[in-house]
Parts: C-alpha cells; sequence; structure tokens
C-alpha cells in the first residue's frame, strides 16, 4: 500500500514506479512520521506528481529498453501471440538497427523520426523488388509510436516525436473479386487429385473465410446437422512454422451457416479422407478439413499451388486469395442482404469497416427515391 500506519499509529508514504531499467533498482521514496492520513494522504500526492518525476526524468534510456517494456507490457495484457509475432519481426527487420546508437530516446527530434520514415520509403520489400509499401510503413511507425509511448507513461520525456508525423495517405485500390461465372470458369481448371483444395476455394468462396481461419478447421468445427461451420482459431506462419490462435477478433468468432449442397459435399469428403487417412490417424475429428495427406496443409502451399493453378488459365482475371472474401461479400450484396449479414459473415469487428469496405458495391436508392416521387404526383 501507499500510505499504511506505522507501530507508533503515526502514517508511513511508501510509493513507487517501477524499476529503473539501467540500474534494475526499484525506483522508491519513503517518508515517515505523518501525524494523519490526510498529511500522509497529500504528501503523497506532492510525491508521485513531483518529486518522483523529478527524481527520474532525463533518465537515459534506448529503444531496446523500451521495446522490452513493451513486450512485458503486452504479455500482461495477454495479446494474441500472432500479434507479439508481428510485432517482433516489424522491429527487428526495421526499427531496431535504425535506431542501435541512440542511447537516449528523450533527445530524437520531429526531424530523426522524419528521416527514419522517409528511409523506409527507399527501403525494398523483403523477397520483393518495390519498396514497401505505404500500408507496411505506417504500420512500422505505429509500433514506433507505441515504443515511444511507454517511456512518455514511464516519464522519461514529455513529449513523442512520433505522433507529430501524419500517416501517409493510402491510395485505395480498386477491389477485385470474382463473379459467380469467373469462380465456376475457376473451378474447371483442377485436376481430379485436387480435389480438396477445389474444395477449401469452394469454401472460401461461399462462406468468406479468411484462408486462415479455413485451414484452422478441423471436422469437429463442422455440424452437419445443422449445416455450421464454428470459426473459433485460425492459423499464422511464424519463421516457416505454422502455428494455431484464436481468431483475428473477437467478432471473428463466429457461426457461419451454409447451403446444404456444400454441407453434401463436405460431409461427403469426411468419408473419402478417412478411408485415404485412416493409417495415419484413428481420430479423424483432428485432422484439417481439407487435409488430404499426414502432412498438414500451410498457407504457403497453398498460396503455390493458387497460383499454379490460376496459370492454366490466361483469360481468367487474377485475384489474390484474400479477395474470395470480397467475392463473398459482393456474392451477398448482390442478392440483396444488407450490411448486418454481411458483417456477420465476414466476421468484423464492427459494422464500419463493413461499411467502408463495401458500400459502393450497393446499389443507389435514388432512382428508387425517385420512383416513388414520380407516384405522387
Amino acid at each position: 500500500m501507499a500510505i499504511r500506519k506505522d507501530k507508533d499509529n503515526s502514517w508511513i508514504v511508501d510509493i513507487s514506479n517501477g524499476f529503473d531499467p539501467i540500474t534494475l533498482k526499484q525506483r522508491r521514496i519513503v517518508r515517515k512520521g505523518f501525524k494523519t492520513k490526510k498529511e500522509a494522504t497529500e504528501a503523497e500526492h506532492y510525491l508521485r506528481s513531483v518529486e518522483l518525476k523529478e527524481r527520474f526524468y532525463g533518465a537515459k534510456i534506448t529503444v531496446p529498453m523500451l521495446y522490452d517494456m513493451l513486450k512485458e507490457e503486452d504479455s500482461i495484457n495477454h495479446r494474441k501471440t500472432s500479434y507479439i509475432n508481428t510485432q517482433e519481426n516489424n522491429y527487428n527487420k526495421h526499427i531496431r538497427e535504425y535506431f542501435i546508437n541512440v542511447d537516449n530516446v528523450g533527445k530524437l527530434t520531429y526531424e530523426d523520426i522524419y528521416q527514419f520514415r522517409e528511409q523506409l520509403r527507399q527501403k525494398i520489400a523483403q523477397n520483393s523488388d518495390k519498396p514497401l509499401s505505404t500500408n507496411t510503413i505506417n504500420k512500422i511507425m505505429i509500433l514506433l509510436k507505441k515504443i515511444f509511448d511507454v517511456g512518455l507513461r514511464k516519464g522519461y520525456y514529455t513529449t513523442n516525436p512520433v505522433k507529430l508525423l501524419k500517416k501517409l495517405p493510402i491510395e485505395k485500390t480498386k477491389m477485385q473479386f470474382w463473379t459467380i461465372a469467373e469462380f465456376q470458369q475457376f473451378l474447371k481448371l483442377f485436376e481430379v487429385d485436387e480435389y480438396n483444395i477445389k474444395l477449401l476455394f469452394t469454401v472460401l468462396f461461399f462462406t468468406g473465410l479468411r484462408l486462415g481461419e479455413a485451414l484452422a478447421l478441423t471436422w469437429q468445427d463442422v455440424d452437419f446437422t445443422s449445416n455450421t461451420i464454428h470459426v473459433t482459431k485460425s492459423t499464422y506462419v511464424n519463421k516457416g512454422i505454422s502455428h494455431i490462435s484464436t481468431t483475428k477478433t473477437k467478432a471473428g468468432t463466429r457461426r457461419i451457416i451454409i447451403n446444404k449442397k456444400l454441407s453434401q459435399e463436405l460431409e461427403t469428403w469426411q468419408k473419402k479422407q478417412a478411408k485415404q487417412l485412416q493409417q495415419f490417424s484413428n481420430d479423424i475429428t483432428t485432422l484439417q478439413v481439407f487435409q488430404n495427406s499426414p502432412i498438414i496443409i500451410t498457407k504457403d502451399a497453398i498460396e503455390k499451388q493458387y497460383k499454379k493453378i490460376l496459370e492454366r488459365d490466361n483469360t481468367l482475371k487474377k485475384i489474390r486469395i484474400h479477395d474470395f472474401r470480397h467475392s463473398h461479400a459482393s456474392l451477398l450484396i448482390n442478392n440483396g442482404e444488407d450490411y448486418l449479414v454481411v458483417k456477420e459473415r465476414l466476421g468484423h469487428a464492427s459494422i464500419t469497416t463493413t461499411i467502408d469496405t463495401y458500400s459502393h458495391l450497393y446499389p443507389s436508392k435514388q432512382k428508387d427515391l425517385a420512383d416513388k416521387l414520380d407516384d405522387l404526383l
């Protein structure tokens, strides 16, 4: 407790502000001999707002120190492992080396941060011949702001220079998606032994699942009685290894009711898969829904196979796997479904996301209004 009674009935103020990152000693102030609790309370307020800050303000602090503190906070707050891993990758690839020689973050200025971002704009993306995307740069700057905010909260400096930079404007790219006709053209490209992958893309098109969510599905997640898929987890890749985590957002944990034909197709595949893999597994309920061998299917493997399949038809419009979500949303909208249905199917955290993403696909209501006004004359 910050305030407590001493043995002689006087009051003690005992406050701390964590540990000094350099000396590793507890940052603590103890004052004794206050006659009343009111005096002790007033003293505590003064010590916290003035003396504690003065004593530790201006301490030299480096970016690695702040990043370690941020990781500790994220761990305490139970941030998702996939989130922490992505953060770690961005820090190691883009931030750590650039600021390695900075011995006092509090001395960094707006110009220093601006030059860092300019360097990012010239940087070539990994496994590519193109510069980092504007979206990626903005995400790196958000991470840097989070790192510097830790020092701000700890009282090492009074301003965060990253806050002074506005986000780089992102030019919206035209949304890509397939119509039913284009999707049917795509289905004709599969070989017989690629049926499980064909079924995977059929599920993506008719459910709007993310690829990671689809690959995380096991038969325990499929209820044939109610024709329902329960989405509770997702796969992600870290250092070339696939891991299972919770869905991207809380809203991502959802139930998706599928059409009867797709449900029947999945049930038929389940029986066929059980025969194919019976010598490798005694419990088919734990198998990936789209698995056709003892080897776990990964995102990378699907990306490579998808690219190979698309090369079989030069007339088919090329879209990303993520655009199957957009294709599903377009399918729903063209069949008269409203924003709320689209939000629930796709697992968006907010209806705002749904509206911002798909509002342009909804037909204008102005013609209907004009026709109604005509009827009034």
